[in-house]
Formats: structure tokens, sequence, C-alpha cells
């Protein structure tokens, strides 16, 4: 296992901001996740759990990666911080997963190594539910691995140790959560976008459901309607109508190389089109994406 990205590094490269010292940054600022402009959160997940000996070093103590004995499903636990203590890191760790959670932000997590405090972009995770203990003391978060799964676990009940007391999203909510997204991202600046679409990996999240869903990155789809103008980029018509909720001109973001097949969640690969010309490239003279 390749434990080679720092873990700035590691959660800028998956779309957060820089975090510092703290072990995990939404995709905007504090400011601006507070007032519900966040689409992501990137989390680090330690392999190990550890407590720190007199010379300030982590010693490990037990594999953090739970697999649970009756779905087989991965949780990994954060403790909620002591009263009074002095770890700030800690606190503000335990206070953005809260806020993530409340306003039912996607949470991503990368692995990191107890002993190198290095992250491996191979073992990337969406996090699912995110559930109290039934003592009220831990957040448990479900691991759902897009790349590839942890090499060491060890075995909870997780029906013993957690109060569910929310519906149950898997993976997500694609749809409802990418709409939300577009109206997120259409609230930032271009330079604001642009700045994320940099940074934002270029191929999508990945499911394995009854059929293959992608969570489509929501900057691409806001600035490729921008650059359209409200004309359709495959025919040059103006759109031919516009949305009943916020009068926008209506066209329909399309990949030219379906993201079925490999194609890049990027400007590059995306074209706004009329309905007309989105039905076309899916059914008439060149192939489409059917997840568009």
């Amino acid at each position: 296992m390749a434990f080679t990205t720092g873990h700035v590094q590691a959660i800028m490269a998956l779309g957060g901001q820089n975090p510092s010292q703290h072990w995990a940054a939404f995709d905007v600022s504090m400011t601006q996740a507070r007032k519900g402009q966040a689409t992501r959160l990137i989390t680090t997940i330690w392999n190990y759990h550890s407590v720190k000996d007199e010379q300030d070093k982590r010693v490990p103590t037990v594999v953090a990666i739970c697999k649970d004995v009756s779905s087989g499903g991965l949780w990994y636990c954060m403790s909620r911080p002591t009263p009074g203590t002095t770890r700030t890191t800690w606190v503000t760790h335990w206070n953005r997963l809260e806020l993530a959670r409340g306003n039912r932000i996607p949470v991503i997590g990368v692995l990191k190594d107890v002993y190198t405090g290095r992250c491996s972009l191979e073992h990337v995770f969406e996090v699912g539910r995110m559930l109290f203990s039934a003592s009220g003391d831990a957040l448990w978060m479900e691991l759902i691995p897009t790349r590839e799964s942890p090499q060491q676990t060890r075995s909870i009940d997780i029906r013993a140790l957690v109060v569910d007391d929310e519906p149950v999203r898997f993976p997500f909510d694609v749809e409802a959560d990418l709409q939300q997204a577009v109206q997120q991202s259409s609230q930032l600046s271009r330079a604001e976008r642009l700045e994320r679409l940099a940074a934002a990996p270029r191929f999508p999240t990945r499911f394995e459901v009854t059929t293959t869903v992608f969570r489509r990155n929501a900057d691409v789809i806001v600035e490729a309607l921008a650059r359209a103008d409200g004309r359709c980029e495959e025919c040059g018509m103006p759109a031919p109508f516009r949305r009943r909720s916020d009068g926008s001109a209506y066209l329909e973001v399309h990949h030219q190389i379906p993201l079925a097949v490999g194609g890049e969640d990027t400007i590059d690969n995306a074209i706004a089109l009329c309905p007309n010309c989105h039905r076309g490239a899916h059914y008439g003279g060149y192939s489409g994406d059917s997840d568009d």
C-alpha cells in the first residue's frame, strides 16, 4: 500500500481547500460552508487509531476501519472531543463532520497512515450514513470504497453500536445531490468555480448499485451553461424556453465522450445542447452519455 501523498496535498487533490494542520476541509471556505455553499467535505481516515506518547508521537492501538459482521459494510469511528480538551484539531474536525452531517454535504475520505502521516490516493471512500453511537460519544461513518478496499479491518456489529436515526441513503440520492450542488455552484463567482475545477478530480466518483451512476461535478455543468450563453452549442439556436424556477435559458449539459466508457467530467468534454440536439446526440448521428 503506497502512502506517498502528504495530507494537505491529498485533501486538495480531492477537491478540498488547503486544510493546513487540520484533518478535514470543505471545497469552500468555512464561512461559505456555514452558509450552505459547500458541495463536499474531504476528511482523512486513519488506518489505525492511536495515542500520543511522551515525545508527542502517535502509537497505534487498534485497526481503525471496521467491517460489519452482518452486511460486510465498512465503518469508521470518530470520537466526540472530551470536554475541556486543548486539542483544537480534534474539535475542529468534529465540528466539520457535524456540519456536513447536518447539512447533508457529501463527505469523501482518504486513507492516512499513522506511521508516516501520509495518505494513499488509491484508497478513497465515499461516506454514506453518519450515525451517532448509542452513548452519543462518537460518530460512526459508513465507508464506501471508490477505488481499492482497505487491506486491514476489524470486525464489529454496527447494529449494536449506533442509533439509526436517519433514512438509509445508499449510496446517495445522486440526482437530488447533483441539483443541489448545481444551485450552490451557480452562486459562486466564475473565478471561484474555475479554481475549484482546476483542483477537481478529472473522473467522477463511480458507484455500483443496480446500474452504474456517477456523481457529476456541478461546476462543469454551470460553467458549460455559462459558456453557451443561452445558445445550443451544436445547432447555434437560442434555448427553446426558459426555466420556470429562475428564468435561465434551458439547455442540457452533455458529455461528448460518455462517462460510462471513461469520458472525463470536464469542461473540455462537456457541451450545452438544446433538448432536440441532446436527443440527437443519444439517438441520432453520434453516440452520447445516457447518464446526462
